[in-house]
């Protein structure tokens, strides 16, 4: 059995390899922008630079993003087909091959943004419009997120009381399966959540 930073480590090498055979049409389709030997590809208030040459993905600075980042928009880069954009309004929970995984989602993205970043609403709001969050309609607070070009997740969060602490939901684009397995979901939104609590790419 591979440890986990071999199974990583396979991935991102699988994800180039599906990147150089990747069509310049459906990168331009997929949001992203050449960019030297490279692609630009926008991901919440940043922008990633992806090169299959160098087997290197970074942020706008130059800084090399970890690498379940890297596994998302490798894997963002090299879908095939072209899913039509849909609104998020669907609950991780709803969708047909991630129900068994509903409650580790919820402990590993809301249940952790409601301990950290999302225990007051000026916190939260802070981290929101930090990553380029849209403040929308929905609970105490909700914001948007273009977390791909073709990707918004919406963050809907409730304010504790004399009863209960914050609690949030996020809610997903009932198609995210044609863009992404179960897994790699639940990795999505846990890295949004650490981007909101401040944690870099």
């Amino acid at each position: 059995m591979l440890s986990p930073q071999k199974n990583l480590d396979r991935a991102s090498e699988l994800g180039f390899e599906a990147l150089a055979a990747q069509n310049r049409e459906q990168m331009l389709w997929l949001g992203a922008g050449p960019s030297g030997s490279g692609w630009r590809l926008p991901v919440l208030e940043d922008a990633l630079l992806v090169d299959a040459s160098s087997r290197r993905v970074a942020t706008s600075a130059g800084r090399e993003v970890g690498p379940h980042w890297r596994i998302l928009a490798l894997h963002y880069l090299a879908i095939g087909s072209q899913p039509a954009v849909q609104p998020p309004e669907v609950t991780f929970a709803d969708l047909p091959a991630a129900r068994s995984y509903a409650e580790i989602y919820r402990q590993r993205t809301t249940a952790r943004l409601c301990a950290t970043a999302g225990r007051d609403l000026e916190g939260l709001r802070a981290g929101a419009v930090a990553l380029g969050g849209r403040s929308v309609a929905g609970g105490d607070a909700a914001f948007e997120f273009d977390v791909f070009p073709r990707v918004t997740l919406k963050l809907v969060w409730h304010a504790p009381d004399d009863e209960f602490p914050p609690s949030a939901t996020i809610i997903l684009p009932a198609n995210l399966e044609c863009y992404f397995v179960a897994e790699d979901i639940v990795v999505l939104s846990e890295r949004l959540v650490a981007r909101l609590c401040g944690r870099p790419f």
